[in-house]
């Protein structure tokens, strides 16, 4: 029976060469939507992306065969073999994801991500991140436009040759793709309700995977949690009257307090 012969191409070849070398120099895997995002977008990132980290796109198909073959190799670490389980169990290279290596802190590729984010109509069949609603007042448009309105069910009236929307209205909610007449009507009021960015999905830093929501957590929160914390545990240790090292201060300072205090209600003896 022969082998069966698989023929990569050098194409292909490259592209791992690449993927391996960047999971060699960068110690955090940025797993990024692009859904929605332009081209245009892509490219600007990648330019400040320069020194700070390199942003890949391609099939996820390869992608999860090269981290794969990365962690059946002998001289594989754990790390490897750690990111080719958890990116199979969590799923995480799927869809339209683009995989941005980097070594700065999740909160300076997110900034600098977000000052990338652009401003979009609202396009048919395109579907909804966020509520749109369209305000009451005069929209400056002609009577002749009144059918676009009463498609969406919206309260108008003639004012001086222009429509007035009585009442604001909900016409699109998240989750919900937006229909022609919808989006042709945006489009006439000038309302650009959508904003696209490239979104952080999940972050790999040295085999731990955090979520969306564990990367919006900032240096500051931290130190804030950490003081309500000393304060809770200060405060249990004195109304317990266990002192521990949170307490003492406190502690130490009330003390002083009942000292001058007391020294200073004794009665001074005076000398003749």
């Amino acid at each position: 029976m022969s082998r069966r012969t698989i023929i990569v191409s050098e194409e292909k070849k490259e592209y791992e060469v690449k993927i391996n070398t960047l999971m060699d120099q960068y110690a955090r895997v940025m797993f990024v939507t692009i859904e929605n995002v332009r081209s245009q977008q892509i490219h600007n990132i990648r330019r400040e992306l320069r020194g700070k980290g390199v942003l890949v796109m391609g099939k996820k198909t390869l992608q999860r065969k090269i981290v794969e073959n990365r962690a059946n190799r002998a001289d594989a670490s754990e790390n490897d073999k750690a990111f080719h389980e958890k990116t199979s169990k969590m799923e995480l290279l799927r869809y339209n994801t683009g995989l941005l290596f980097t070594n700065e802190d999740a909160a300076t590729i997110c900034d600098m991500l977000e000052k990338h984010r652009i401003q979009a109509p609202a396009r048919v069949g395109s579907i909804a991140p966020v509520d749109v609603i369209v305000p009451a007042g005069n929209t400056g448009l002609e009577p002749t436009m009144t059918s676009f309105f009463q498609a969406l069910n919206i309260a108008t009236k003639i004012t001086k040759g222009t429509v007035d929307i009585l009442n604001e209205k909900q016409v699109v909610t998240t989750g919900e793709k937006v229909d022609n007449s919808t989006a042709t009507l945006l489009a006439k009021l000038k309302i650009f309700p959508f904003f696209y960015r490239m979104e952080v999905k999940s972050m790999w830093d040295r085999g731990v995977v955090f979520d969306a929501a564990d990367l919006s957590v900032t240096e500051t929160v931290v130190e804030q949690l950490l003081i309500n914390g000393i304060q809770n545990i200060a405060a249990l240790s004195l109304g317990a009257g266990i002192p521990t090292e949170a307490s003492l201060p406190i502690a130490v300072t009330d003390a002083f307090k009942t000292v001058s205090y007391t020294h200073l209600t004794l009665p001074t003896k005076r000398i003749v």
